[in-house]
């Protein structure tokens, strides 16, 4: 009984929750750099994904759905597994920034490997740098289906480790780590 409650407990990083995702497991590794290019923060972060992207991944799998490319964006709100981009709160506008393209391609995913046993994929580094002012402050990432607007499918997010603001010159980048267990 104390390995299963360890077990449950251990579902829960830095207030973020896996629920019943036992088979899918998604990193992301966050970048800060200042306005030198100097590493500001380094941190890996366990993403949640969302109803949205459930469905996704089992219709464009099973049922040959067609999928494009793949955005990474930034946001202040609390995302919830029921959270679409229509209910996203706090996506910041300006400054320089926009969703950050990963294109469905060996590009955007270039490394697909082994890993403690099984399978993942690994995105490319995806960047977001304020110019012009500051981009935030925002607390989340997450990742989407479309370049802009409320009309796509809100697939995953990770909640970083401390509300960040990008300034001016500044820079924050990701990769993703998605691994089917």
């Amino acid at each position: 009984m104390l390995n299963f409650i360890k077990k449950i407990l251990s579902l829960s990083v830095r207030g973020e929750r896996r629920k019943k995702h036992e088979y899918w497991f998604g990193e992301w590794e966050v970048f800060n750099w200042d306005k030198n290019g100097r590493l500001k923060s380094h941190e890996i972060i366990r993403n949640a994904l969302a109803d949205e992207g459930e469905e996704l991944m089992l219709d464009v799998f099973f049922r040959g759905a067609t999928q494009g490319s793949f955005y990474l964006g930034l946001c202040s709100g609390t995302p919830t597994d029921t959270t679409t981009l229509a209910t996203l709160q706090g996506e910041p506008s300006g400054n320089g920034y926009s969703r950050q393209e990963i294109e469905r391609s060996a590009t955007g995913w270039p490394t697909l490997e082994q890993h403690d046993g099984d399978y993942r994929v690994r995105s490319k580094l995806v960047t977001f740098s304020a110019s012009g002012g500051a981009i935030g402050p925002v607390t989340n990432m997450f990742l989407t289906d479309v370049a802009s607007g409320t009309s796509g499918n809100f697939i995953a997010w990770a909640a970083l480790s401390q509300q960040r603001t990008i300034e001016d010159g500044e820079s924050l980048g990701c990769k993703i780590y998605i691994k089917a267990k």
